[in-house]
């Protein structure tokens, strides 16, 4: 296998336009409203010749709680692929995780390490971890009022 990255968004074609992503974050966030607690979507995708990938994260405004999701599908030699369908079906698969992950009271995750999920007749990869960026802002702070903290933590969606 491969090693999976999710790729900065500098190295992507657009799959959706700026308009197409906010009708699709405007539809999760209506969708899922009653659960939310002054949180919203953020939608992120993008892709290459080989792959498709799609972030969906759930964040509040002041970033106390942060959950992207990150979805890649790797175009394998012998397929074709529209990246819309793929976006599509791997944003179909997120939507009905969001809607479990709800209806659940939030103890639902997905797998913090890349993990093969199928769905509707695609494979593709899925990973997510919850952040708390207020808390580690705070925290980086603290490290550099002391004389600590010079150094980077990369964000999960680095390309690791």
């Amino acid at each position: 296998m491969q090693k999976l990255s999710y790729l900065s968004s500098e190295k992507l074609n657009l799959i959706w336009s700026e308009e197409e992503n906010q009708k699709i974050k405007k539809l999760l966030d209506k969708k899922h409203l009653v659960y939310l607690e002054n949180e919203e979507f953020i939608i992120e995708s993008g892709a290459t010749k080989d792959q498709v990938q799609l972030k969906v994260t759930l964040t509040k405004s002041d970033k106390s709680y942060y959950y992207p999701i990150e979805c890649v599908f790797v175009k394998e030699s012998s397929s074709d692929f529209k990246e819309t369908e793929v976006a599509f079906k791997m944003l179909d698969y997120l939507d009905l995780y969001w809607t479990n992950y709800f209806s659940e009271e939030r103890n639902v995750f997905v797998p913090l390490d890349w993990s093969k999920h199928e769905f509707e007749g695609i494979h593709f990869y899925i990973r997510g971890f919850v952040r708390n960026l207020q808390l580690e802002n705070y925290a980086n702070d603290f490290l550099s009022k002391h004389g600590h903290g010079d150094y980077e933590i990369h964000s999960i969606s680095s390309e690791t």
